[in-house]
């Protein structure tokens, strides 16, 4: 399939709709946070429980505070909480659709341990808890910007809402203002962006991701993006450490010379990572590895970290029509969560 031809038909669900709407998919779901009845809380630190999406948002916002915020913020993607949680600890539990197993086990284990639990989720067995009064938190409508319904389309449903939820707690400063004024800018960005064109060249490799900090939240999200939207194997690493790790191991077997590596480069990253990312192109260069470079173009560290994760969902969308496939169905997914014995979505 050709990406200048007509391929609606390839989209009969809407991920097309659902990309080109995640900024509205934001401001919905963080004005329904901002306006829910989660408290100001104190706590001494935070963590996030969620899975795919729902942990990308969180890992997203880490990127965002490392920084410049003065509590340890952790993301958790497992079972349980980690042992040195406690009552002093503010859980965040963000599950798009309420039903998440490990979601739910982290809110039995806060229980145990006295913490503070607020959840954001679209309903499920955590939305119950939400309405009945059980635990703080917010029940997200995406309305119609996710058609779909899938989660892999809805990362601005779990963005916004999380981004809305620890803005009311107090953990973040955000005003609509300020996330409106990023997210404009990311539709001006996305108006002049070669994400076909990227597409195009990664299409039928193994597209392998880089980027660096405050960034690496953003370019897991990405990836989680074009695993589950383009269904094909994707990898990615971060600076400086992918330095201490792969540079040696790029030669074998003899599938690895069939990669295609793109990194992901920004004014805010480091400016000894910035020397990094020059000579390991070269090296890669030196080793017959082929290389592009994304330039992250809008003007924040928020913006940017908006667009990268969009960038790449896009990459995700493109190579699914490039393979003349319908980037909507999820067989591997549902016969996953029927073996375990849970709901879907």
């Amino acid at each position: 399939m050709n990406l200048n031809e007509d391929y609606k038909k390839l989209d009969p669900s809407g991920v097309e709709k659902a990309l080109t709407l995640f900024p509205e998919q934001i401001k919905i779901t963080f004005k329904q946070a901002i306006n829910s009845n989660i408290p100001v809380l104190n706590f001494d630190s935070v963590i996030v429980s969620g899975m795919g999406g729902s942990s990308n948002a969180g890992k997203i916002i880490q990127g965002l505070l490392e920084n410049n915020y003065d509590k340890p913020f952790f993301v958790y993607n497992d079972y349980n909480l980690p042992a040195w949680v406690d009552k002093n600890t503010l859980v965040i539990v963000n599950s798009y659709s309420g039903n998440t197993e490990e979601s739910l086990s982290a809110i039995t284990s806060a229980k145990k341990t006295g913490s503070q639990v607020v959840a954001i989720a679209t309903g499920g067995k955590i939305g119950e808890m939400v309405s009945s009064g059980e635990i703080y938190g917010v029940i997200i409508n995406p309305e119609d910007t996710n058609p779909t319904g899938f989660p892999k389309s809805g990362l601005g449903v779990s963005l916004g809402g999380l981004i809305g939820a620890l803005t009311k707690i107090g953990v973040l400063s955000f005003t609509e203002e300020d996330l409106n004024s990023a997210l404009t800018e990311l539709v001006e960005v996305r108006k002049t962006w070669d994400a076909k064109e990227i597409a195009q060249w990664l299409h039928s490799s193994i597209p392998v991701l880089f980027s660096g900090r405050p960034f690496l939240g953003s370019l897991n999200a990405g990836r989680n993006a074009m695993c589950e939207i383009s269904r094909n194997f994707t990898e990615f690493y971060d600076f400086p450490e992918v330095n201490h790790v792969l540079v040696e191991a790029t030669q074998k077997p003899v599938s690895a010379l069939s990669k295609k590596y793109l990194f992901f480069e920004s004014k805010f990253i480091h400016e000894r990572v910035k020397l990094r990312f020059k000579i390991t192109k070269e090296l890669f260069k030196e080793q017959g590895l082929i290389t592009m470079t994304y330039e992250l173009k809008a003007s924040s560290v928020l913006s940017q970290s908006l667009e990268l994760a969009h960038f790449c969902a896009w990459l995700g969308f493109y190579i699914s029509i490039l393979d003349d496939s319908d980037p909507g169905p999820e067989p591997w997914i549902i016969k996953l969560k029927e073996s375990l014995s849970q709901p879907v979505h």
